[in-house]
């Protein structure tokens, strides 16, 4: 099972990476003086689908979470992809 966006970067957030909240892109620090540095295990969760890997303006390789900009909110996400397990309702 896949996670959605938003509970993957908080997920991501509490793990210590930051997430951009404009553009999606996952670091492990906030360093703008250098290059966004790669480790394993957002290499792991791109492999695995969960992330995106794309070119910044430097032209740099970096991380993203797929659909950040399209969604404003769960309730918008959940009219979208309404059988996805975090936006079924139960009794």
């Amino acid at each position: 099972m896949t996670l959605n966006p938003h509970d993957l970067s908080e997920l991501l957030y509490k793990l210590g990476y930051y997430v951009d909240d404009d553009t999606g892109e996952v670091m492990v620090e906030l360093d703008p003086c250098g290059p966004p540095i790669i480790d394993k295990f957002l290499t792991n969760l791109a492999v695995q689908g969960q992330l995106i890997m794309k070119r910044n303006a430097e032209y740099e390789l970096g991380f993203y979470l797929p659909n950040w900009q399209c969604f404003s909110s769960m309730e918008e996400y959940c009219q979208v992809f309404p059988y996805e397990q975090q936006c079924k309702e139960y009794d």
